[in-house]
């Protein structure tokens, strides 16, 4: 289970107060936020977690340099994970090549420095068939495990699990990750329905339920 931290108006004081209620639950694995917070979470918590940096969270809107810099600061503060929002701006003016060049720039610099490279879509902004062009480009460089959601805005989970099923049976070598809102006990009985057991959540408060619920 892995856990988003990306309110903005937060401080480092108040983001590791927030980290403090999720190290409660050793189920707890991964832990994804916005890059100025990287080095604070890594400094106070050392290896407990993998740390994964949200790039261009949650417009997808930056230039590739400027993403680049980003994604090699917080490399060198101590990310082990760097997950890149799709951009949006190539995405709405069709500039396909400027799309694969920005992809194939990511993954170089996260390959070379040995750091694990994801990818954030928007499923409720795109069509299905864009969508699947867009994961078709992931896919020839590996990258098989992807969100769906930003976690920026609410995200009815029912919505969410339809919109995995249609791209995981039209491509079935991609896992996504369900990053929708997970709030009670009846979302957790429908990943389990549907034998979910990876998925990211955004409140400390399910990480308890999900932790009576199943004893762990």
């Amino acid at each position: 289970i892995e856990f988003q931290c990306t309110d903005s108006v937060l401080s480092n004081e108040e983001v590791i107060n927030t980290l403090e209620k999720v190290r409660e639950h050793n189920f707890v694995k991964k832990i994804a936020c916005l890059p100025p917070y990287v080095k604070c979470i890594k400094n106070h918590f050392k290896d407990r977690y993998i740390i994964s940096a949200i790039v261009d969270f949650p417009l997808g809107v930056l230039q590739t340099s400027h993403k680049l810099e980003i994604i090699n600061q917080a490399i060198t503060d101590g990310c082990q994970s760097v997950e890149v929002v799709m951009p949006s701006f190539l995405i709405n003016n069709k500039q396909t090549v400027k799309i694969k060049t920005d992809i194939s720039k990511c993954y170089e610099l996260c390959s070379n420095n040995s750091v694990d490279l994801h990818y954030v879509l928007e499923y409720r902004l795109y069509n299905y068939a864009c969508l699947y062009r867009l994961i078709k480009n992931l896919i020839k460089f590996d990258l098989n495990d992807i969100y769906l959601s930003t976690g920026d805005k609410l995200d009815d989970i029912f919505d969410h699990l339809i919109a995995v099923a249609m791209i995981q049976k039209e491509i079935p070598e991609i896992k996504a990750i369900p990053n929708a809102n997970i709030y009670n006990d009846n979302h957790l009985n429908l990943l389990e329905k549907n034998r979910i057991n990876h998925f990211r959540v955004n409140n400390s408060q399910i990480l308890t339920n999900i932790s009576q619920k199943y004893r762990i």
